[in-house]
């Protein structure tokens, strides 16, 4: 084990004798203090805090001292408690700490947690420093994400199909994530079966945080594109938290030279932390007044939780294949034009999800192909494969918010 730094946190004497000795045996390097200012002096993120012989309200307190330290946020934290009580552990726990273990443990069981605690703690410094690229390396990868705040409007389609196209230019370099929980149907757009998904992998702590294990939860296509399944199944113990979603997507940027993320269309926290992680949001509307307004109070929406609405772009999908709206209505009421308008093809869309070949592969020539291409150009910031959307024209007198004209002010 050579020398593992232990951190032993406890005013008891008779519990340092108790733990040291059988620690030292193990191999362990084990430095006792006595106040958590002395335990936070000498930690590092290879290091494990074990807090013993504390009352449990002192324990509940070095927890959270120690989790509001940025330094030491991949620590691991063994808390050892006489108390028998399930509503204290549970705040110990809630506090940071994870593990909790019973006065009098076994020596053994308490080297396994260690162990365990290390490893965890080794993969999350490892994410720390791959996370810590330089600048020019971070520009050349790319997150996308998919959502509308309306339902129906072709968002798994988009999804999957600018992932493909994307995987034209860099084979085996692509992944997408189905961040529509737990019912997206990425899966079945790509005619795949998933083994493990995104909760699976939302319960390793390791892997979510490891850009080497990561993608050992992903399934892989025909095409050589990385799946990140949904479920398709309702488990009310299967949480994914916004923390969670910022995570997964920083560390599968680290793994993946491009990630795109479906989002459906479910407005809640979880979405706005993809989307304030994502590179680029691209927003599927239909062209309708209903859509129109539902895109508007998002857009809102996220203008109030300050996220960049320069990293959004405006995608017109014509699923009914009748346009209700004139294009320079559309152009007006979102405030600049869209960068790309999917036409209709009723016969190449139904065979995509009826068979599970997307459109890009299973009908390249179609007008909706070249769209679904071009807007992948767009996605990665590739100007000279696509324009970038101009301004709505004719400039004229418009409301303050990103939409104007034909819904009014905001407010």
């Amino acid at each position: 084990m050579s020398e593992t730094p232990i951190v032993l946190l406890s005013s008891a004497s008779s519990t340092v004798e108790r733990l040291r000795s059988p620690l030292e045996e193990e191999g362990y390097r084990v430095t006792v203090v006595e106040t958590v200012d002395a335990a936070i002096a000498v930690l590092g993120t290879q290091a494990v805090l074990v807090v013993a012989g504390m009352a449990d309200d002192v324990s509940v307190a070095v927890c959270r001292r120690v989790r509001e330290t940025p330094a030491l946020r991949g620590l691991g934290i063994c808390v050892i408690t006489a108390s028998e009580e399930a509503d204290v552990r549970v705040d110990i726990l809630r506090a940071g700490a994870d593990e909790v273990l019973p006065d009098g443990v076994d020596p053994r069981e308490l080297d396994a947690r260690i162990q365990g605690l290390l490893l965890r703690s080794t993969r999350a410094a490892a994410g720390i420093t791959l996370a810590a690229e330089t600048a020019a390396a971070r520009r050349s990868r790319r997150s996308i994400a998919v959502f509308s705040p309306s339902g129906g409007v072709g968002t798994t389609t988009i999804a999957v199909n600018v992932a493909l196209a994307l995987l034209a230019r860099q084979p085996g370099r692509v992944a997408i994530a189905d961040l529509h929980l737990p019912f997206g149907q990425v899966a079945t757009h790509l005619d795949i079966r998933a083994h493990r998904t995104i909760t699976d992998l939302a319960g390793d702590e390791g892997a979510l945080v490891d850009p080497s294990l990561l993608p050992t939860y992903a399934q892989r296509h025909a095409s050589g594109l990385s799946v990140y399944a949904a479920p398709g199944t309702w488990d009310p113990t299967a949480i994914i938290t916004p923390e969670m979603t910022s995570i997964f997507i920083e560390t599968a940027t680290l793994a993946h030279d491009r990630l795109v993320m479906d989002l459906g269309s479910a407005v809640e926290e979880r979405t706005f932390a993809a989307l304030g992680r994502a590179d680029v949001a691209l927003l599927p509307v239909r062209p309708d007044i209903a859509a129109l307004r539902a895109l508007r109070s998002f857009a809102d929406a996220l203008a109030d939780r300050q996220i960049d609405l320069s990293r959004t772009a405006f995608v017109v999908n014509d699923i009914a294949g009748r346009e209700s709206l004139r294009p320079r209505d559309v152009e007006t009421a979102l405030g600049r034009a869209p960068v790309a308008e999917v036409p209709n093809d009723p016969i190449a869309f139904v065979r995509a999800v009826n068979e599970g070949i997307p459109v890009v592969i299973g009908a390249p020539e179609s007008a909706a192909a070249a769209a679904l291409l071009r807007l992948a150009s767009i996605a990665v910031g590739d100007a000279g494969s696509a324009p970038e959307g101009r301004p709505a024209s004719p400039p004229e007198k418009r409301s303050s918010g990103l939409f104007g004209g034909l819904f009014g002010n905001r407010g």
